[in-house]
């Protein structure tokens, strides 16, 4: 299953997954206010999701897709939903696991247009091998 979905919301539900991660702690006027800030922009079918999940206690809720696999169960994932996740920003599920997974580079490139700062560039594999 894939939910489209900005950069921005994907950022959101970051927050929204850090602040859920200390959920052992009491919830404070504050901490609920924090929240409600962090799940603002995420959309309402986002919002869902991310709530099913979170009550069925499915921790962390949002991964990253690292090394072709899911940082959250670490199995690897279809190509095909690698492929789909890389193309742009959306939150896809992982087949195994079912957490909201998201591709990394595309959150943090558009964080940094969001600045106005260009993206870091890591040197090409070619170059480091050379040294």
């Amino acid at each position: 299953m894939t939910i489209e979905a900005t950069a921005k919301e994907i950022r959101a539900l970051l927050e929204l997954a850090e602040l859920d991660q200390s959920a052992d702690q009491p919830a404070s006027q504050v901490r609920r206010q924090d929240r409600e800030a962090a799940a603002r922009p995420v959309s309402r079918r986002l919002l869902d999701r991310y709530q099913s999940l979170l009550e069925v206690g499915r921790r962390p809720v949002v991964v990253a897709i690292e090394r072709g696999g899911c940082s959250g169960c670490h199995l690897r994932l279809p190509t095909m939903v690698e492929q789909m996740a890389r193309r742009a920003p959306a939150v896809h599920t992982c087949p195994h696991c079912r957490r909201m997974l998201y591709a990394p580079e595309l959150v943090i490139a558009d964080a940094h247009a969001d600045d106005g700062k260009p993206p870091r560039r890591s040197a090409p594999a070619s170059a480091a091998r050379r040294s």
